[in-house]
Formats: C-alpha cells, sequence, structure tokens
C-alpha cells in the first residue's frame, strides 16, 4: 500500500510538472506570437529601427533566448532614442494621424497587456502599465516588458526541467534499491526450492534403503550376512543425513550471511529514507517560502486559501481578504536600483507579517503585491486593522544612502460572501485595490 502511495505520488508529480512544462510553453509561444505583432507594427519608421527589429524576429522565431534578447536590446533601445530624438524635433502642430504608427503602437501595447495579463505570475508586472493612459504607452516600456517576461518563462521552465530532473534521479535510486531488494528475495525462493528438492532426495533414497534393506532381510541365507547387509544399508541411510547435514549447514550459514547484509542495507535505506524525507520536508516548506521577503509566496497562498473556504462554507465564520500593493515600486526600482527595491519588498513583507495572528496568514502574491486573509474579520473590521498597517508602513523611513524614501502602500479589501470562489473574492480584492490607486494611493478601499 505504502509503495503504491508513493506510485500515486509520483504520477502525480510527474502530470504536474509536464502541465507546468506545457504551460510554459504555451506561454512562450504565445510571447513570440506577441513579438511578431509587435515588429510588424514598429516597421517602416526608420531603416535602422528595422534592422534591429529584424533580429529580434530573428531570435525569437526558433526559440527564445533571453540572453539573445538581452543582447539585441542596447541597440534596439539605441535606434529607439534616434527616432524618438527625431520626433521630438518635429513641429508641434503636427499630432498624429488616425493611421499614425504611433497610434498603432499604443493600442498593439494595450492587446499586449491584456494577454500576458492572463498569465497570473505576470499580472504585478503589468499592473503599473495597465493603470496608465492608453497613449502613454510606448515602444520603450512595451521592450523593458518583453525582456522581462522572457526572463520569467524562460527561468520557469528551467525550474521545470529541474525538477523533473531531480525526480527522475529519485526514481532511478529507488528502482536500484527495489531490484536489491527483490533480488534477495529471488535468492531466498531458490533457496526454498533447493531445500525442499534436497528433502525429497533424502526421503527417496532413504525410502530406497529401506525398501532394499527389507528384500535382503526377506532373502538372507543367513544371520551372519544379514548383519552384513544390514549394516551396509545404515551406513548408506547415515552418509545420506550426514550430507544432507552439511548441505543444511552450509545453507544456513549463506542464509545468515546474505541476512546480516540484507540486515546493513535495510539500515543504510532507513537512514537514507529518513534524510530524504527530511529534505522532502525542508523542499516542501521551502517552496511555500519566498526567498526574497522570507514570508510565504503564492504557492502557499493558493493552498491556504482552498482551506479556508472550504471552512467558510461549512462554518460561514466571515474570512477578510486584502490586497496589497506598494505604491510607484517601479520609480524606486528606476530611482534606487533593484539592491533598494528588494529592501522595500523584505522589510513591507516583514512589516506586514508581524501584524496578522496566529490564525491570520500573508503572503507575497508577487511583484511587488501582497495578499492577507484575516479569519473572523469582517469587512469593516478589516478595513481598521488596514489601515493602522498602511499608516504604519508609511512612517517606517525607508532610507537611501541617507536620503529618506517615501514608500507606501494600497490595499483592496473585501470578505467572502454568496456564491464566492477563492478566484472571485480575489478578483474583487484586486478591483477595490484598483480603485484604491486611482483614488490616489496610499488609501484602503473595501470592494
Amino acid at each position: 500500500m505504502a509503495e503504491q502511495d508513493w506510485r500515486d505520488k509520483y504520477r502525480e508529480a510527474l502530470s504536474r510538472l509536464a502541465e507546468e512544462d506545457a504551460r510554459w510553453a504555451r506561454a512562450q509561444n504565445v510571447l513570440k506570437l506577441l513579438i511578431g505583432r509587435l515588429c510588424l507594427a514598429a516597421q517602416g519608421r526608420n531603416d535602422a529601427l528595422d534592422r534591429e527589429i529584424a533580429r529580434v524576429g530573428d531570435s525569437v522565431r526558433k526559440q527564445i533566448d533571453a540572453d539573445a534578447l538581452e543582447a539585441i536590446l542596447a541597440p534596439l533601445s539605441a535606434a529607439i532614442a534616434t527616432l524618438d530624438g527625431a520626433a521630438k524635433s518635429a513641429p508641434a502642430n503636427d499630432a498624429p494621424a488616425a493611421g499614425n504608427p504611433e497610434t498603432h503602437d499604443a493600442f498593439a501595447g494595450t492587446a499586449v497587456l491584456d494577454r500576458l495579463a492572463l498569465l497570473p505570475e505576470l499580472k504585478p508586472v503589468v499592473n503599473d502599465l495597465r493603470s496608465r493612459k492608453r497613449d502613454t504607452l510606448n515602444i520603450h516600456e512595451m521592450a523593458e516588458l518583453l525582456e522581462r517576461v522572457t526572463r520569467y518563462a524562460t527561468e520557469q521552465r528551467a525550474q521545470v526541467q529541474r525538477e523533473k530532473l531531480e525526480l527522475e534521479n529519485l526514481v532511478q535510486q529507488t528502482a536500484s534499491r527495489l531490484e536489491e531488494i527483490t533480488s534477495h528475495l529471488s535468492s531466498e525462493l531458490d533457496e526454498r526450492n533447493a531445500v525442499q528438492q534436497d528433502a525429497e532426495l533424502l526421503n527417496k533414497s532413504v525410502t530406497d534403503e529401506v525398501a532394499q534393506l527389507r528384500l535382503n532381510a526377506e532373502g538372507a541365507p543367513d544371520l551372519e550376512t544379514l548383519r552384513t547387509q544390514l549394516a551396509a544399508r545404515l551406513n548408506a541411510i547415515s552418509n545420506h543425513l550426514t550430507e544432507f547435514r552439511a548441505r543444511e549447514d552450509a545453507r544456513i550459514r549463506s542464509y545468515r550471511e546474505r541476512v546480516q547484509h540484507m540486515r546493513a542495507r535495510i539500515s543504510v535505506l532507513e537512514r537514507e529514507s529518513r534524510s530524504l524525507h527530511e529534505s522532502l520536508r525542508e523542499e516542501q516548506r521551502l517552496a511555500m517560502i519566498d526567498a526574497l521577503t522570507g514570508i510565504p509566496n503564492r504557492a502557499a497562498y493558493d493552498d491556504r486559501i482552498e482551506q479556508e473556504f472550504k471552512r467558510w462554507k461549512r462554518f460561514t465564520r466571515p474570512v477578510s481578504i486584502l490586497a496589497w500593493d506598494i505604491d510607484r515600486f517601479k520609480s524606486i526600482n528606476d530611482a534606487y536600483g533593484h539592491k533598494a527595491g528588494d529592501k522595500v519588498l523584505r522589510v513591507v513583507g516583514q512589516h506586514l507579517a508581524r501584524h496578522v495572528r496566529d490564525t491570520d496568514f500573508v503572503a507575497r502574491y508577487g511583484g511587488e503585491e501582497f495578499v492577507m486573509l484575516l479569519v473572523g474579520t469582517g469587512v469593516e473590521e478589516a478595513r481598521v486593522v488596514a489601515d493602522k498597517i498602511r499608516v504604519e508602513l508609511a512612517a517606517l523611513g525607508f532610507h537611501f544612502h541617507d536620503s529618506p524614501v517615501a514608500v507606501t502602500a494600497s490595499c483592496g479589501i473585501t470578505e467572502f460572501s454568496g456564491s464566492d470562489t477563492p478566484d472571485i473574492i480575489f478578483d474583487r480584492a484586486d478591483r477595490a485595490l484598483y480603485k484604491a490607486k486611482q483614488a490616489g494611493r496610499n488609501c484602503c478601499v473595501i470592494g
């Protein structure tokens, strides 16, 4: 039963990895199509830009390579900068016509955002661009977005491949151990068959000697002849028994040696099994922790929200969900660098984690977005809690090179009700968060 459970879990893990691999393969195919559409939309505006666009198209036609795209990015940006410089030097009254490529690029960029937003992992990446007006999207921003998406997709596929390789290695090691145990059991079966055959041979030999002894006794001409024949038959029987005992002693010695060897192997396997279980538990724990902030990650949230949803359906105890997003996080990265941005994410994540009870939950959902579950708390009470956290967060006092850096966060709040599902309630909290952004940021809105 335990072996069957292990096999089922292995097949389930392989199926999950295959689905994840296929999903990212589809994402890369969609990305290729989107890059192709953007290339077509930008062609014909400048010869130098057309050459760089052709290089981009050639690079992604077969297989998306993040390194190759990064090498192309610098000359592409230079060509775009030259084009933008020419556009700025044009007369101010030359407004783009209805068929102008700039207008076409803006709408194409919006279409790209709409398609990329279908991937949950990329939602935080496009939040900032999605909140802008359609005519402010330019090819610089789209190039940056495509670069990040390409790198993220490549990393995810590489991670899936690594996990598949680790599982294959684990299966090979386990198969080797099972073959060793099977070999031992097969040897034991062969040994039992040999014992049975040997016992049957001994029985036949003794029976034949006894039958011959009976014939001799019946046909002996005198007592002395009978004694001689009896002694010979008894010696033969004794020899058969001695040989049988010798073979049995050899088998017993061999059996003991095999048992000792198997005990030693089982002891090793038990240690390896305990070590493997501990490693798997640790990997499972780490798989649920965001490496940057040290708090639970998206996978942990998906697991917890399902649990809370089932409890809510059963007991109807209120559960509020709070969607948090750091305000103008891209500006922090642009102004102070990604290290500063990472520090902000860590501090904000730890601050949120310190303000939840043991029964509550907080996770980094992705990018600069966090999600919080307050169990047994309605939306009005949740807003009081959120406002307190928001005010304290704004007062933390971030500094970069001794210069103060303003960091605030917005929050969307809602709670389970009616025919909600985990996806529906998160979307409602996310829409409330978007309203908080539109309301000027650094505020909490109930959705």
